[in-house]
């Protein structure tokens, strides 16, 4: 029996014809093979529905009153993904309303959030199966949706509740790419009905996530590496260039809605490693990271919550321990030359990692991680379907041997596929909620340092000082050069007024920083607790003389004055007449 739908026989250089269709498989077969991969999803994520809220769910969901109500959901096509108290911003307007409907269907319960998250996630990984099947041969597919659905690598976006932006987005792809692959393998012209289902997602997902935005340079990997069109190449150049122009037109205006709002094309803050660094510089510094990319997609056995230093090393110029990447990233390159012609299908699956990377790599524009799990959901997609090609040509070459050989082959794939499994259902567990998150993080990375200053925060809004400054005394051990952390502390230090343990931390912290009103502000608190008036007036006539909040400081300033004269203490910069005071130049 044949159909067009699912699998179909591609040419022996990899690429797919126009109106091929599927060999003499039973259309029940693919529908049962995607239950199988549904349920191995459903397995690696299903110990994930009682999670509460963590980490950035508190900020985003919980504290969030945007979230809490759906009145005028329009306004929220006006405003930031993330509250403008917390400094980042970015532009997600459709995730913060499907966040809306949940909190109103729910009743602000964390449970509806991670019903959603698995819903999607079996979702997701039967749309993998879908886009596989158009690709590769049926065993490779399901291989390849089989580990995709497997992947431990997932578990931060459907964990932690805000990893819903995540799903949403990589869904969109992946509809928006299957459709795209099957009109052109019917020869369906893009201005009908396809292409408009087509627009229709990317327009609607780019306000779910901006990574949605490179779905075009998806569209030209499958024209370069999948698609075999017989037309003539201005033809075929032709239709496809208008369809991408009118896509491009669309990504033109939701970045004009998105720089209208963030007042930036980015409007996220930059990792702290990446602050006033050149794009070459970012270039090196990530650079020096893809060995870390290439194990997260490939054996990701060992899984953090955070990658910043010293858990992962940042260099700006030339060091020694760059050269692995140099050699991994050259080896990958290399590959996917010599895979365009023997193996086109393999070169489809990296183009697809590299473009899928590229709003996370930091180069173009600096973003608010090194590495973040949840961000490699979508170049998953690439890896596992590059494998799912490995594993075909396996079993074919396994076709020839011994019984005994094709089902020890076949019990390490399963077995790989379990172990998967049962590390992500083990792994979903850490996002019960914040307590869980930073322990196992500290845990986990005793070296980085945001590990300690985030398990650091959580003590101390549990009224635990001690143990909170142990924390973020050893994070300032493993990385001195980070102003917040001591800023923070001498915070907490104020807090508790001990100004004279303030102070210095205070000066460590805007001497990393010197723009850190709030440092500056403490710190003339601290000088004026402890009575030292004329320190605290040359601090705060520093800080107005830095642009800080003015009429702050010149309170500050008149406290000290009016204790000064209380105590009958002279100060030459001062001179009183009557009830006024009138500073000498």
């Amino acid at each position: 029996m044949s159909t067009r739908w699912g699998v179909f026989s591609p040419r022996a250089d990899g690429t797919v014809g126009r109106g091929e269709t599927v060999g003499a498989d039973d259309p029940f077969d693919w529908r049962l093979w995607a239950v199988l991969v549904a349920c191995i999803a459903l397995a690696a994520s299903i110990t994930g529905l009682h999670n509460g809220f963590a980490y950035d769910d508190r900020w985003i969901i919980a504290e969030n009153a945007r979230v809490h109500t759906l009145r005028a959901p329009w306004h929220l096509f006006r405003e930031t993904y993330w509250p403008n108290a917390r400094g980042a911003a970015l532009y997600r307007p459709m995730v913060i309303l499907v966040y809306a409907l949940q909190w109103a269907v729910g009743g602000g319960r964390p449970l509806v959030y991670h019903l959603v998250n698995i819903s999607l996630y079996v979702t997701l990984c039967v749309m993998v199966y879908w886009l596989a099947l158009q690709l590769l041969p049926r065993v490779a597919a399901t291989s390849a949706a089989a580990l995709f659905a497997a992947h431990p690598v997932h578990v931060e976006a459907v964990g932690n509740a805000v990893g819903q932006a995540e799903l949403w987005a990589a869904c969109v792809v992946l509809a928006a790419t299957a459709l795209y692959v099957r009109a052109r393998r019917e020869g369906l012209p893009l201005r009908a009905g396809a292409g408009t289902a087509i627009a229709a997602l990317y327009a609607v997902g780019m306000f779910f996530k901006e990574h949605v935005i490179v779905l075009p340079a998806l569209f030209v990997a499958v024209e370069l590496f999948v698609v075999h069109d017989p037309r003539p190449w201005r033809e075929r150049l032709d239709e496809c260039a208008s369809y991408l122009l009118k896509l491009a037109l669309l990504a033109t205006v939701f970045l004009a809605i998105r720089t209208a709002v963030l007042s930036d094309v980015a409007g996220d803050t930059p990792h702290f490693s990446l602050q006033g660094l050149t794009m070459a510089q970012r270039a090196v510094v990530m650079l020096g990271l893809v060995p870390e990319f290439g194990r997260l997609l490939l054996w990701p056995a060992r899984l953090y919550a955070d990658y910043s230093p010293a858990l992962v090393h940042v260099h700006t110029s030339w060091h020694v321990e760059l050269l692995p990447g140099i050699l991994l990233l050259g080896c990958t390159a290399l590959l996917a030359v010599l895979c365009v012609r023997r193996a086109p299908r393999v070169a489809f699956g990296l183009a697809w990692i590299a473009i899928c990377l590229l709003p996370v790599a930091n180069i173009l524009l600096p973003t608010g991680i090194l590495i973040a799990e949840r961000t490699l959901l979508l170049p998953s997609v690439g890896a596992m379907l590059a494998v799912g090609v490995a594993v075909g040509w396996m079993v074919r070459r396994l076709q020839h041997e011994v019984r005994a050989a094709q089902l020890a082959a076949g019990g390490v794939f399963a077995a790989l596929v379990m172990a998967g499994t049962a590390h992500s259902a083990e792994r979903q567990r850490t996002w019960r909620d914040d307590d869980h998150v930073f322990e196992t993080l500290a845990f986990d990375a005793p070296l980085n340092f945001r590990s300690h200053y985030s398990l650091g925060g959580r003590l101390f809004e549990k009224h635990r000082p001690l143990e909170a400054e142990l924390q973020w005394r050893t994070a300032i051990a493993l990385l001195p050069g980070y102003h917040a952390v001591h800023i923070d502390l001498a915070h907490k230090y104020r807090e508790a007024h001990v100004c004279q343990a303030a102070i210095p931390e205070y000066h460590t912290g805007l001497a990393i920083a010197p723009a850190s009103p709030l440092a500056r502000a403490g710190l003339v608190s601290c000088h004026l607790e402890l009575r030292q008036w004329h320190t605290a007036r040359t601090e705060a006539r520093v800080a107005i003389a830095d642009g800080m909040y003015r009429r702050a400081f010149d309170y500050m300033i008149e406290v000290a004055d009016s204790a000064l004269v209380a105590t009958d203490s002279s100060d030459g910069t001062v001179r009183w007449t009557g009830a006024h005071r009138v500073v000498k130049p």
